[in-house]
């Protein structure tokens, strides 16, 4: 669901005469959430390293059996839950991820709303091979979810207590949790005193610190060409994640139908190829990413401002590139053909 970001960090070893290399940059990957994580730290010394990351492979494990949107978790448990239209206690695992998914709803207008899972479903893509899907949904079946409009205001919250109100509620973390994940990871780092640190998730990172007197610098991956777009230098806390139509998807009579899907419509959103947003919340860098990219040209700025994003990077649907000013002048494009068009200042 992204540009593809490609950390272009090294492994730097300093050797002093007959001394045993100092390893300066530990670098680690990890299979979950479906995705490959790198791990990569500087400026800890390796038995250190070795416990981070063990402890961060044990929160990975945890967060992705807790979180799954379609094998056995806790979200499968509070969409049973949600279901009944009873109340009930959230399990505290559970809690934070719904009363900020709503949070994030109002603030994207709607268009983030993990609570549309039954059409995500629907078009097949609760599989971990979606591009075998064979054909488009029934339009009815499809209408009839949009017609039901289930959101997150349909979620009931008084304190730990939840309450579903729409039959069709099916919540699906699939554009928040991530980043979720992500910034726990980095506090899980942070209190262990690890201070310069790059977590990227199959494209979507969260930065601290540097790598010793440079800064993490990484590419940001064309939506439809081979070659890289472009690349910046991260600030201190950073966090940068994409939304695209390439990742999850399935070609039907030629024509390609991804993940994203539009509430409005309850088709794969059609008015951009991809988004990069950069916020210092890895959560709220995942959710704004997934709304910008069903959002419409005239929506792009407002929402991202609303949001308090920091910098926003479009690819529309003709592959016009579309940027805020100031991240119109930190990204060096690969391409002295490639132009950026400014929406304006966040």
């Amino acid at each position: 669901m992204i540009f593809r970001l490609i950390c272009l960090s090294a492994f730097l070893l300093i050797a002093t005469g007959c001394q045993k290399p100092v390893e300066e940059t530990y670098k680690r990957q990890i299979l979950s959430f479906g995705t490959q994580i790198d791990i990569t730290l500087y400026g800890v010394e390796r038995s250190k390293a070795d416990q981070a990351i063990v402890q961060i492979e044990q929160q990975l494990d945890v967060m992705h059996n807790q979180w799954h949107a379609w094998r056995k978790s806790s979200v499968t448990k509070l969409n049973s839950q949600l279901q009944t239209g009873n109340i009930f206690q959230a399990a505290p695992e559970i809690l934070p991820l719904v009363i900020e998914s709503n949070n994030l709803y109002i603030k994207t207008q709607g268009l983030f709303n993990p609570a549309i899972g039954k059409l995500i479903e629907l078009w097949g893509f609760y599989s971990d091979n979606p591009e075998q899907n064979g054909s488009i949904p029934p339009l009815e079946s499809i209408q009839k979810l949009v017609d039901s409009n289930p959101s997150m205001t349909d979620i009931i919250i008084d304190g730990n207590m939840l309450k579903g109100t729409n039959i069709d509620l099916q919540i699906d973390f699939g554009g928040y949790a991530k980043g979720y994940g992500v910034d726990r990871l980095v506090e899980q780092l942070k209190a262990n005193d690890i201070q310069n640190a790059l977590i990227n998730a199959g494209g979507d990172l969260r930065a601290i610190g540097k790598p010793g007197k440079r800064a993490w610098t990484i590419a940001i991956e064309h939506p439809t060409q081979q070659h890289a777009l472009g690349w910046i230098e991260l600030e201190d806390d950073e966090s940068v994640f994409s939304s695209g139509d390439y990742r999850r998807n399935f070609i039907q009579a030629g024509k390609r139908f991804h993940h994203i899907i539009d509430p409005r419509t309850g088709f794969p959103s059609q008015h951009a190829r991809a988004v990069t947003v950069v916020h210092n919340n890895g959560a709220v860098a995942d959710a704004s990413a997934t709304a910008l990219m069903i959002a419409t040209k005239a929506q792009w700025l407002d929402i991202a401002k609303n949001i308090g994003l920091k910098h926003l990077l479009v690819v529309d649907s003709d592959g016009q590139l579309y940027s805020d000013a100031l991240f119109a002048k930190r990204l060096h494009l690969t391409d002295e053909n490639m132009s950026i068009n400014i929406l304006g200042n966040l």
